[in-house]
């Protein structure tokens, strides 16, 4: 019973860190959105757009970034540690724009805000 009541407070405290990260997550991927509809507009190339991607969105990505280090930092992990995973989690986000920057352009859709 106890191991249950533990693993119940533990879960609660997990899902209220992901709900706490999740709305900058939301906001860095939403203004990406953004960016990449404008550059698929634009008719902008793969490669410069993979260029100017790593710099768009500064704000909401340090938000996010900002938010899952302070998370990792209250779960326990090192400023290094917390760090890493943040930026990590940040490029990931970054990445599934940069990468499907082609097929969107070669099929021509657009990426759709999350909500």
């Amino acid at each position: 019973m106890l191991t249950f009541i533990s693993f119940a407070l533990i879960s609660a405290t997990s899902l209220a860190t992901v709900q706490d990260v999740e709305p900058f997550r939301l906001s860095y991927s939403n203004c990406l959105t953004d960016f990449t509809t404008l550059h698929l507009d634009q008719k902008t190339g793969t490669r410069a757009f993979k260029d100017a991607a790593k710099s768009a969105c500064a704000d909401e990505r340090n938000a996010m970034v900002s938010a899952i280090t302070k998370d990792e930092l209250e779960f326990g992990s090192s400023q290094s540690e917390a760090t890493t995973y943040a930026e990590e989690e940040a490029d990931g986000v970054l990445f599934s724009f940069t990468d499907g920057y082609a097929e969107y352009a070669n099929s021509n859709t657009r990426p759709m805000k999350a909500e």
